[in-house]
């Protein structure tokens, strides 16, 4: 138990680098042009950037504690704590801005994201009535609600514990000595 916990405090900054990063993202884009929120590019930065700090943050923690071994329950732990007190905090930021500071710009994303939904479906030449069905569930469901949030906050939390996992598969270390 005592090697759960030193496991813990070596990893948890690692969330709070990956909060700081998430809610400096959310914050630059809210304040600069609400349009990045629906750009994918920034979902793949924000993913790489993440997965540079899960293992940093493995990384460091085989380091610290691998002595002999490094189990995959520590190595998972080593992944997991971060990412969940990361994305904590981006929930927590913006819920703040969009529900408390701005809620305006909740809608203006909704806006754009619809608009977004409709030249790509219209694109792919989806038939006029199924766009605007999506459009107007877009517009319907308020992303930003704290229900929603917290929703995607969950979902988000179990996509990164398969990611996770697939960490502590890779950075596991075996004990010599139990062969």
């Amino acid at each position: 138990m005592e090697n759960s916990t030193s496991v813990k405090s070596v990893a948890a900054p690692f969330g709070i680098y990956i909060g700081i990063f998430l809610s400096l993202v959310t914050v630059l884009a809210y304040a600069f042009n609400l349009e990045l929120f629906t750009k994918w590019w920034l979902g793949v930065l924000n993913f790489l950037i993440i997965i540079a700090f899960l293992v940093a943050a493995e990384i460091k923690t085989r380091k610290v504690l691998a002595n002999p071994a490094f189990s995959f329950k520590n190595a998972f732990i080593a992944a997991f704590i971060p990412i969940a007190i990361g994305l904590l905090i981006s929930t927590i930021t913006t819920i703040i801005i969009f529900n408390f500071v701005d809620s305006e710009a909740a809608q203006t994303v909704m806006e754009y994201t619809a608009e977004m939904t409709r030249n790509m479906m219209d694109n792919f030449g989806v038939p006029e009535a199924d766009i605007n069905k999506a459009v107007q569930e877009i517009m319907e469901n308020n992303q930003f609600s704290l229900l929603n949030q917290l929703k995607s906050y969950v979902y988000q939390l179990a996509f990164w514990a398969v990611i996770g996992l697939i960490l502590a598969l890779i950075f596991r270390k075996k004990d010599p000595q139990a062969y």
